[in-house]
């Protein structure tokens, strides 16, 4: 029997790592895709978009392992139907059930791991993601010059007429006379008829202009340098309009502070749900719902002080019930005014309870979601690894009634029922912020009803049912693909 289970285990590795590569390809290019423009568009280094793609790998991972699963046990099982050994092993006196426990320990084992990986890696790695996300977003797009082109960095406005590249022996005539930032470049773009806008200091315009100039971004100071050649400096102070002043210059640096230029790594202590693990969360949901019973406490600390009014309200009525009818006309001698102005102050006193307990109400209502969203992400930690499992009920016996082992038939199937997986998954999560579900039964309906169908479709295994007729299914298309077919002319 170990041989047996050394076997199975073994026929499920090769398809498991081939359908986890495709899987994690596709996730990996529709990331690229969706986030393209930011990733490439700014000049960020080859290392920098590495790390970026490493820190979001694991939920991509944990997307893709328990489809893997899914695939690598229709694949398995549908060869060994194929090639007739679930027969082979079944005329030995070897149950269905036993052929797949092999599986079903693997689905185990691989939930294990992925509970662990959820729990201790995913949520870090989520949280570095975002945080160079944000980085990555807060940083421009690398400058590129063109021609007759307004750029704005900061208070600062520049353009330039021409942009041609100096030969090697120009640039080592030029380099020298340039500032020590240059000196590690090979060749830097010289510009023409420069034209620079300072607005700094709001009191005065300062506009240069320069017949030739190089430009070139120093990381350590974190600004933009203009070197120009050959020009003229102007400035207008709107204070002191009579002293307006102009210069000529044979060369002057310009420093343009451009610290947004800089990718700059950002520390947030700051993590959602998705970010946390689960002992974060169960923190997080003990504190919202302490928060939650003190509001609870006020809404009934609020309805027992109405019930003192209305109580003191009916023993004051009372009293006045058992006045003497010479004694009733003290009520008949107090003003209208101040009939009317206690009804408002009770009124007052009502409407600022209610409203109290409105607010209250509200509180523990948005408390009461927040609780949701952890506990949702809490059990989705071990709904979305037990789907390892699940789709080994699902997939043993769809491959042992298919009798087919090839990567079309098993990637079908596997994504039609991992997508309706993943459907009652997201459906279960609205579901839940809606507070229509609660979120045990959000995140685990999907698993409960798959994992139903699984048991069922296994029964019909061991029955030797086929749930899918595909030689009927054969003679359907061929039917179909005939009457598609026009008629011959009469």
């Amino acid at each position: 029997m170990r041989i047996l289970t050394r076997y199975i285990v073994k026929e499920h590795i090769s398809p498991f790592i081939f359908a986890l590569t495709i899987l994690m390809f596709i996730l990996m290019m529709n990331f690229l895709v969706k986030y393209i423009g930011e990733i490439f568009g700014k000049g960020l280094p080859a290392l920098t978009i590495l790390k970026l793609i490493v820190s979001n790998m694991p939920w991509m991972l944990a997307l893709a392992v328990p489809m893997a699963t899914l695939v690598a046990v229709l694949m398995a099982f549908g060869r060994f139907s194929a090639d007739n050994e679930i027969t082979i092993l079944k005329s030995s006196g070897i149950s269905i059930y036993r052929i797949i426990r092999p599986s079903i320990i693997l689905g185990a084992v691989l939930t294990l791991i992925m509970i662990w990986f959820n729990d201790k890696v995913l949520p870090d790695a989520n949280h570095q993601a975002k945080l160079m996300f944000r980085s990555i977003r807060h940083k421009k797009p690398t400058l590129q010059l063109e021609e007759y082109i307004l750029y704005k960095v900061g208070n600062y406005t520049f353009s330039t007429a021409h942009i041609e590249k100096p030969s090697l022996g120009e640039w080592a005539d030029v380099s020298r006379l340039l500032g020590p930032e240059y000196q590690s470049q090979t060749l830097v773009d010289r510009l023409g008829e420069l034209i620079i806008f300072d607005r700094s200091n709001p009191r005065k315009d300062v506009t240069i202009l320069a017949k030739e100039g190089y430009m070139i971004y120093s990381i350590p100071r974190e600004s933009i340098i203009f070197t120009l050649m050959d020009g003229e400096y102007h400035e207008f102070n709107a204070l002191k309009p009579d002293e307006y002043q102009r210069s000529i210059f044979s060369r002057q640096v310009v420093v343009i502070p451009a610290k947004e230029f800089i990718l700059e790594e950002r520390k947030d202590g700051d993590r959602s749900d998705r970010e946390m693990n689960i002992k974060m969360m169960q923190v997080k949901v003990e504190a919202f719902k302490g928060q939650a019973e003190l509001r609870r406490k006020k809404i009934a600390d609020l309805t027992k002080m109405n019930f003192k009014v209305i109580n003191a309200l009916l023993d004051s009525a009372s009293a006045a019930v058992d006045l003497q009818p010479a004694d009733s006309s003290i009520y008949a001698s107090i003003d209208d005014n101040k009939w009317q102005a206690a009804f408002r102050k009770a009124k007052q006193t009502a409407e600022r309870h209610y409203q109290q307990m409105r607010m209250n109400s509200g509180f523990i209502k948005n408390q009461q979601k927040s609780i949701n969203k952890y506990l949702v992400e809490i059990y989705k930690k071990f709904s979305i690894p037990f789907a390892c499992i699940v789709f080994v009920l699902i997939g043993a016996p769809l491959g042992v009634m298919a009798r087919k082992g090839s990567m079309g038939v098993a990637m079908s199937l596997s994504i039609g029922f991992f997508l309706l997986y993943w459907i009652s998954l997201i459906g279960g999560e609205e579901l839940s912020d809606r507070q229509f579900l609660t979120p045990f039964w959000a995140m685990w309906s999907a698993n409960i009803l798959v994992g139903l169908a699984g048991l069922y479709l296994t029964w019909r295994a061991v029955k030797e049912a086929s749930f899918i007729n595909w030689q009927r299914l054969a003679e359907i298309f061929k039917l179909s693909k005939f009457s598609g077919e026009s008629a011959p002319d009469a």
